[in-house]
């Protein structure tokens, strides 16, 4: 036979393995293509700020899962070139030079990498969009439609090449070194053990809880905020000095439980002879699933908390009206109401004004100028139960939540401005004033300023109706009707506005303060999504907010459970290769053990400890850094609901823990058989 005859029937043999790393490849380039496609997408980045806390953690994520797809090509590299060791024997036997059989061996690479990798590119755009459609079916998200984010795609293509150069070159290196004696001792040579401690592991397990409590204390005390981004790198460190000591374990079962050490020693001992190899696919591992459950619940918290507020909302419904045009009263919504079969109940009604107001910071070259709500005393006292008074020269400035508006106000003095006779004037600032439960803080309006009722009518007189409204709060009963009402309150507003939204309603009224003001309007019809978010007069009801928010957030949902499926595929395909590698290197052993007496479901057992501890250890380790994670960093934020997002943490972490259960069924079940049967046949 010649030299190519052997080759051809060498690969037709072992086909499978090359249809196998094909795959491996097909699946890594189409992982970091589908992601990054998505990631890119115009139909992500319009929506979210790039520069937003969900969009870092999202790119950051992305970066970690390429770490995660490098570590598994290079792991599904190393199991291929094992497979191919016996092949490679072969033709240095028959006297070809280690450069010759790397050359032939490269070129077996190219052809399985150009079609595997090709493959991957191609499948990243259709692969990203089934995830994108399967998501959506659970997720309502009307406002755009899928659009490819190329810069994925060339960052699969760099990944693609860059590891293809990069194996190339190390796989020609070994095969330069080497020899048949070295490829006949190869099946059962450890790699070097490195030095360990329980000690270290110790540390790491420290470190880890540690660095989110210090970064907890460090991320609420200002002049300590620039240091806690390190001690969440001392949490990072601490779970690489623990996965780099797993070796160790032996050494610690020995010194506490004798008996159970001897019991296993076989078990310890081959654990020990890995050396550190299992550091980095546990690592990654490990951080994939941290920040897979970490992910869902830092940006789904959000939703968690506004699912509370609007349930704690005072009002069923809000409805602005403007005075000028055709005017949505209080007789019109009523009889709205009696058509949907609902009684109201509880009328409050507040009349403003809308004027402009200069935001005065502590920095003033940040003064800036912006829109502001007005009221009158009265009208505040009355729905509030207050009894604020306020003299004509003045003004109280009311934020129905939190303090964030109250920094526009570092001045003694408020500077507004009458966009009607086009002058400036200042007003006393008397107090902040901020008091949960008075407005709907999930409604468009939740902050203003408190003026004297002469103040008020005053400046009233010399304004258009353009710039006049009034704000009904109420309750309403038959809850179940509430889309029905909301939706002929909605259809009357957009017939009023001639079906069309006025995107610049609120800047009118500082268009000689601003540059480059335009007046914008665009159609309700196709933009109904924008309309719900941003529209002051889109009628709120309690009832149907949620759904409201969560379609108008589902974009965020989208992108975070479709980088939580890379990250969770990933960690386990690298865990699956890990698992399959470590068996692999270990069967020699396995037979020597076997003729030493060692019993079929003893070997079974060994094997089933093995794969569970490369297995688990990276799901318990991320699952519990993770919720333990999850939980500081609510504490550091502005989050109220932590204990009901923590429990969510820890639900998700248990719903990971049994779906990898599940995989491990079936995986372990699988090469214990197929192992113990190649132990056998090869006594």
């Amino acid at each position: 036979m010649t030299l190519n005859e052997i080759t051809r029937k060498l690969i037709c043999q072992n086909k499978s393995r090359y249809i196998l790393f094909g795959l491996s490849i097909c699946f890594a380039v189409a992982m970091t293509g589908a992601y990054g496609v998505l990631l890119f997408s115009k139909v992500i980045t319009d929506v979210l700020m790039t520069d937003g806390s969900t969009y870092l953690i999202s790119l950051g994520m992305y970066g970690i899962t390429l770490i995660g797809i490098i570590v598994f090509l290079f792991y599904a590299n190393a199991i291929y070139m094992q497979l191919q060791m016996g092949e490679i024997g072969v033709f240095l036997s028959l006297g070809l030079s280690p450069k010759s059989v790397g050359k032939m061996q490269n070129q077996q690479l190219d052809i399985t990498f150009l079609i595997g990798g090709a493959a991957g590119l191609v499948l990243a755009v259709p692969f990203s969009f089934g995830i994108w459609s399967l998501l959506s079916l659970f997720i309502s998200y009307t406002d755009g439609e899928f659009r490819v984010g190329w810069e994925g795609l060339l960052i699969a293509g760099g990944l693609w090449i860059l590891v293809w150069v990069i194996l190339r070159i190390r796989n020609a290196v070994h095969i330069a070194r080497l020899d048949v004696i070295r490829i006949l001792r190869s099946s059962s040579e450890g790699e070097e053990v490195k030095a360990s401690h329980p000690v270290l592991a110790i540390i790491g397990l420290i470190a880890v809880p540690l660095g989110l409590i210090l970064f907890n204390i460090t991320a609420v005390i200002y002049w300590l905020k620039s240091f806690s981004v390190f001690f969440l790198g001392v949490s990072v460190i601490g779970m690489y000095i623990l996965t780099a000591q797993i070796t160790s374990i032996g050494r610690i079962i020995k010194c506490f439980f004798p008996n159970a050490y001897r019991k296993d020693i076989l078990f310890y001992n081959l654990v020990r002879q890995k050396g550190n190899q299992y550091t980095l696919s546990l690592f990654v591992s490990s951080l994939l699933i941290t920040l897979t459950i970490f992910s869902i619940c830092f940006n789904g918290g959000m939703f968690l908390e506004l699912y509370y507020l609007i349930k704690e909302e005072p009002y069923d419904y809000a409805v602005l009206a403007e005075e000028s045009g055709e005017k949505l009263d209080e007789s019109r919504i009523c009889s709205f109401a009696e058509e949907s079969g609902i009684s109201l109940n509880e009328w409050h009604s507040l009349d403003m004004l809308l004027l402009g107001r200069e935001h005065q910071y502590m920095d003033v070259s940040r003064n800036e100028w912006a829109s502001e709500i007005v009221v009158n005393v009265s009208d505040f006292n009355a729905l509030s139960g207050m009894n604020l008074s306020v003299p004509d020269d003045g003004y109280i400035y009311f934020q129905d939540s939190d303090d964030s508006m109250f920094q526009t106000c570092s001045e003694d003095r408020g500077l507004f401005y009458n966009p009607c006779i086009k002058e400036d004037f200042t007003l006393q600032k008397i107090k902040l004033v901020s008091k949960r439960s008075v407005l709907n803080e999930t409604a468009k309006i939740n902050s203003f300023a408190v003026v004297s009722d002469n103040t008020f009518y005053r400046i009233s007189d010399t304004l258009d109706s353009s710039y006049k409204m009034t704000y009904y709060l109420f309750h309403g009963s038959n809850t179940e009707n509430s889309r029905e009402f909301q939706k002929r309150l909605l259809a009357e507003i957009v017939g009023i506005n001639r079906g069309e939204i006025f995107v610049s309603w609120q800047n009118q009224v500082i268009k000689d303060k601003i540059k480059n003001y335009e007046d914008i309007y665009i159609p309700y019809d196709g933009n109904e999504l924008y309309a719900a978010r941003w529209w002051e007069f889109y009628p709120y009801a309690k009832q149907t907010e949620l759904d409201v928010q969560m379609e108008a957030g589902a974009v965020y949902l989208i992108l975070i459970f479709f980088i939580a499926i890379i990250s969770f595929v990933s960690a386990t395909m690298i865990m699956g290769l890990k698992i399959a590698g470590t068996i692999m290197q270990d069967t020699e052993s396995y037979k020597r053990a076997m003729y030493l007496g060692l019993k079929e479901n003893d070997l079974k057992k060994i094997i089933r400890k093995q794969i569970g501890l490369i297995y688990f250890f990276p799901v318990i380790c991320g699952c519990v850094t993770a919720s333990f994670m999850i939980n500081r960093f609510m504490e550091a934020s502005s989050a109220t609901r932590i204990f009901e997002i923590t429990l969510v943490a820890i639900g998700l972490s248990l719903i990971v823990f049994l779906m990898q259960l599940i995989i491990f069924f079936f995986l372990q079940n699988k090469l214990v058989v197929s192992t113990s049967r190649i132990v056998y046949e090869g006594r």
